[in-house]
């Protein structure tokens, strides 16, 4: 078992070193939490919804993947979804980001050279063309924007592209779906599009979500794979609970249920519905290439109670909850899994971070005698009072009275080359960690 380093935590703590050592890391969450707030919305307080929902959904069937990041009612979960946890093998790209919508919690604004491409094009087919060249395989491709739609002519062209350079990749167009028709899916059926998504906005008329049912259900005759992927905004239980029996009419594939998420930037509306900041914000902070923004309170434990409604349900079509968390893991994939960076780290498959043990102060004597029985590597670090080593070594420490830190890092390229950065405490002792853990 880890134990978050809270304030209450450390205060029961007595090895001071690793007291110093703590207050680094519960400084800097604070002091994030600060900024957090100045962008204009409250932080929820902390609650134990989260973790005995989850555990009721495992009871009740469901499949939860990805350390509890992702939450599927029946097991159906697109391949994309699940290539989407690492990365590997997958890559998306855009027309533009141009958009006929005007939703207020876009996040297209965070983009890298947001204003250059809402009103420039990039030349999706040679960017496919030059990384394939490259040696790249790719197994799930996807066009998204903006509103690719907006460019028929050269989405129905990256598709044909896919399909003549690389058939055997699953590929997938992400829309709102006002701009389809029936000759532009003729087209996607033509090129052997396996994957569209549409994005229902739930403060759009009853008239004009129809309308968007309406061609889903014509989408349903030419793509072999209809889903819809929307986040899940407070206060819409009841009403995603209709779209979702709705959906099962048409007998799509599924749902993606997204974390509805503040873009950091416009906060007037979310502070007029009353939207509070998840708290807390991240399981580990780090600054992440996810787009998105921070997670909005409520809307997880609303996507939660309506994969278990598919389930209590019995509903066909597979409902998949994507926490925002659930976008950060391939890249800390991706930045983790292809160095070597010697034997004190161990890459865990729980999480992805690289993880290391550390004891402090006047544990440092007991646990190199323990290492040096076992011819185990290990360091030290004079700056802060502690012996770094392998978390395998734990096991050689039966249930002896010392207080251990376990450490995630990441792998990051600076200009002095690569570095390996630690992001986040936790505290454990020889008695309490199992290998689970990491």
């Amino acid at each position: 078992m880890l134990t978050e380093l809270t304030a209450g935590t450390i205060a029961r703590i007595k090895n001071k070193s690793l007291v110093d050592y703590s207050q680094i890391y519960s400084s800097i969450k604070s002091q994030t939490l600060e900024t957090i707030e100045s962008f204009g919305l409250p932080l929820e307080q902390e609650n134990d919804y989260r973790r005995n929902k989850i555990t009721e959904l495992k009871n009740c069937g469901a499949l939860v993947r990805n350390n509890e990041k992702s939450i599927v009612s029946n097991g159906k979960i697109s391949s994309a979804c699940e290539a989407c946890q690492t990365g590997t093998g997958s890559y998306t790209s855009f027309v533009s980001l141009n958009c006929h919508r005007d939703c207020y919690f876009c996040f297209n604004k965070n983009q890298d050279n947001y204003q250059f491409y809402l009103k420039n094009k990039k030349n999706v087919n040679q960017e496919l063309t030059d990384l394939l060249a490259s040696g790249v395989k790719l197994k799930h491709l996807a066009l998204t924007g903006g509103e690719p739609l907006l460019h028929k002519e050269e989405a129905i062209d990256f598709f044909r592209k896919a399909d003549e350079l690389t058939p055997e990749t699953y590929t997938r167009l992400y829309t709102a779906g006002d701009l389809l028709d029936e000759e532009t899916l003729q087209s996607f059926n033509k090129y052997h599009l396996d994957e569209i998504r549409f994005s229902i906005k739930m403060e759009d008329s009853s008239q004009k979500q129809k309308h968007i049912l309406g061609k889903i259900a014509l989408a349903k005759q030419y793509i072999p794979r209809v889903m819809v992927e929307m986040p899940v905004i407070p206060g819409t239980k009841e009403a995603m609970k209709e779209l979702i029996l709705e959906l099962e009419e048409l007998e799509i594939f599924g749902i993606n249920l997204l974390e509805f998420c503040f873009p950091l930037e416009n906060p007037q509306p979310f502070r007029e519905k009353g939207f509070k900041l998840k708290n807390p914000p991240y399981e580990i902070f780090y600054n992440y290439w996810y787009a998105g923004g921070l997670a909005v309170a409520e809307s997880e434990q609303i996507c939660l109670e309506l994969v278990e409604f598919a389930i209590e349900n019995k509903l066909n079509l597979g409902v998949h909850y994507c926490s925002l968390e659930n976008k950060f893991t391939g890249q800390i994939y991706q930045q983790n899994i292809d160095h070597t960076i010697g034997e004190l780290y161990t890459f865990s498959e729980r999480d992805y971070f690289l993880k290391t043990a550390k004891a402090f102060g006047k544990d440092q004597r007991k646990v190199k005698e323990l290492l040096d029985q076992q011819e185990i590597s290990y360091e030290f670090n004079a700056d802060f009072d502690y012996i770094q080593f392998p978390i395998d070594a734990i096991k050689y420490f039966g249930k002896k009275n010392i207080d251990l830190i376990i450490s995630s890092n990441v792998i990051e390229q600076g200009k002095e080359g690569t570095q390996i950065r630690e992001v986040d405490i936790a505290w454990t002792t020889p008695a309490l960690f199992e290998e689970q853990d990491i």
